[in-house]
């Protein structure tokens, strides 16, 4: 290993091309890295005291020989060496109109060599890559495409103002300076990479994880498991994905915190040879499938398990711990044919009524995913594993509240300030499709408010009949909440919210027939209303069978 200062003008001359490995991540500067790293340019052609520029390190693995260039491996400082290339084509595209010789030394010098651009970025941004340094036109929507634009948007303001487009390109090439750190053959690229941090871009444990797996692979094998494998498994989960390589090691049930992801899966992989590491990966990519499904349900056929999908993939956001590890186990057994669309529907309504039920009833918080997966871990050999999955949750050491704790504390509990406003969406919309309507119900064109302004006004308190003191127990309550048309302000007075909840019963909502005949909106009838929807709650989330 050496470090060497160098300046960017004799870093990217000569026939030389940096290649961006497979395990680096894609490009992902944004806005604030473009905007500090051009302010630094501006200031050194403002400054014009010929002092450099200090950019950091670039790591680089040694020069080899590839049909005529030196191919050198990029290891660390891949986005600022793909930043500057973006920087210099907005120069050279700009020089193209106003100084063409310039624009000509700019492509032959800093960005193409013998046909061939200096930076071949990783695989999903080439094409972009290669569509802005070798064509001189915007790509596709990228981030590769924003950059480029950026720059050359504040290149052309400041080309108005009459900035030398040469002086700075000269300041690019020759005030730049990194620490150039070259590795030689005996060094191991994947381990120095999992030692960095890039520079205001921390990596994620999906950053270290690709390196990890690629790591324990033949380079030889590197293209092949990427384009096939990795590559279209990140592209289909997205910003998921680091998501997903922790609930495929928890929905067997080990408990794995989020931070310590890459640590479980080294692990796991650390004693195993490369044949178990392809078959994870074949493995990874089987599985990705199916939580590409819960991440999206509206593609599930079957209604039923559609709907019943919908909202736990939705709650699920809600919570601290999400149970999507156990909703992939069922979803993988569902597609398999373990379970049938009968079995599906009865386990997602236990799971759903599980979680409905001791929210209603404010009860202490638990890991569900530990709980529900190690209960599914036991009936998976039952012949009927839904039923089995149900008896077992019903067991009185569990905590599934039953009927008669559920209206004990529903009634009472302050539902506004209790639970996530996504949480009592599912569940009054829940509560609504429980009745049959003429036509399906546009919850989309509707938001749920507290009947109640949240805080106490003197006509309220006087119409609920309750003092300023008592407001806050009554007006969170289950029976006081509203579908209203969305966009409706929320604190209207007394008046104008009966008239809005007359209007509403119009709608053909079942939840709001119950204004249609009420003059008064007494706490009594809070409590009332509240114990009626909790009564109808029993039954849209069946409880345990004891």
């Amino acid at each position: 290993m050496k470090a060497d200062e160098m300046r960017l003008g004799p870093l990217l001359d000569g026939p030389r091309q940096f290649v961006v490995p497979y395990f680096q991540r894609t490009y992902s500067w944004r806005r604030q890295q473009w905007n500090t790293l051009l302010d630094d340019i501006l200031e050194l052609y403002e400054l014009a005291t010929g002092h450099s520029h200090f950019l950091g390190s670039m790591v680089l693995l040694g020069d080899a020989p590839d049909a005529g260039l030196r191919s050198t491996l990029v290891i660390d400082g891949q986005q600022r060496l793909v930043t500057l290339s973006l920087f210099l084509a907005a120069v050279r595209d700009i020089a193209r109109r106003t100084a063409p010789p310039l624009a000509t030394s700019i492509h032959e010098n800093y960005l193409v060599s013998d046909g061939h651009v200096k930076v071949l970025c990783t695989h999903q941004d080439r094409a972009a890559f290669a569509t802005v340094v070798e064509q001189g036109r915007e790509p596709e929507p990228s981030p590769i495409r924003d950059a480029y634009r950026s720059f050359r948007a504040a290149l052309e303001e400041h080309l108005q103002q009459g900035i030398d487009l040469e002086r700075l390109t000269h300041i690019v090439g020759s005030q730049l300076s990194f620490v150039a750190i070259t590795l030689d053959g005996e060094d191991n690229p994947y381990r120095i990479f999992e030692s960095l941090n890039a520079k205001g871009m921390p990596l994620t444990q999906g950053d270290l994880l690709r390196n990890y797996f690629f790591m324990r692979l033949p380079p030889a094998e590197h293209e092949t498991w990427y384009s096939t494998v990795w590559s279209p498994m990140q592209r289909r989960l997205g910003d998921r994905f680091d998501d997903y390589m922790r609930d495929y090691l928890v929905k067997e049930g080990t408990l794995v915190k989020p931070d310590e992801v890459y640590q479980e899966w080294r692990k796991r992989l650390g004693p195993v040879d490369e044949e178990a590491i392809r078959a994870t990966l074949r493995d990874l990519a089987h599985w990705s499938l199916t939580y590409d499904q819960i991440l999206h349900p509206q593609r599930e056929p079957d209604v039923g398990v559609r709907k019943r999908l919908a909202r736990l993939t939705a709650w699920s956001r809600t919570v601290v711990h999400p149970f999507e590890p156990l909703l992939l186990r069922l979803q993988a057994d569902y597609r398999a044919g373990s379970l049938t669309a009968d079995q599906m529907r009865q386990l997602l309504v236990c799971v759903e009524s599980f979680f409905v039920r001791r929210l209603l009833t404010s009860a202490p918080q638990i890991d569900e995913n530990q709980l529900l997966i190690g209960i599914y871990n036991t009936v998976v050999s039952a012949a009927d594993r839904a039923a089995a999955f149900v008896d077992a949750l019903s067991a009185s050491q569990i905590a599934w509240p039953d009927d008669a704790v559920v209206l004990e504390n529903a009634v009472h509990y302050p539902l506004y300030f209790g639970s996530h406003p996504d949480q009592r969406n599912l569940i009054f919309q829940a509560l609504e499709d429980s009745y049959p309507h003429a036509r399906p119900v546009a919850f989309d064109q509707l938001e749920l408010q507290l009947i109640t302004p949240l805080l106490p006004r003197e006509d309220w308190l006087n119409e609920l009949g309750v003092s300023e003191r008592d407001y806050w127990a009554v007006v969170g309550r289950l029976g006081n909440f509203t579908w209203v048309p969305r966009g409706r302000a929320p604190d209207l007075g007394v008046t104008e919210r009966k008239k809005e909840l007359r209007r509403m019963t119009r709608y053909g909502l079942e939840l709001v027939r119950d204004f249609a005949e009420i003059e008064c909106w007494r706490a009594g009838e809070i409590e009332a209303r509240s114990r009626r929807l909790a009564e109808r709650a029993l039954n849209v989330w069946p409880g345990p069978r004891r």
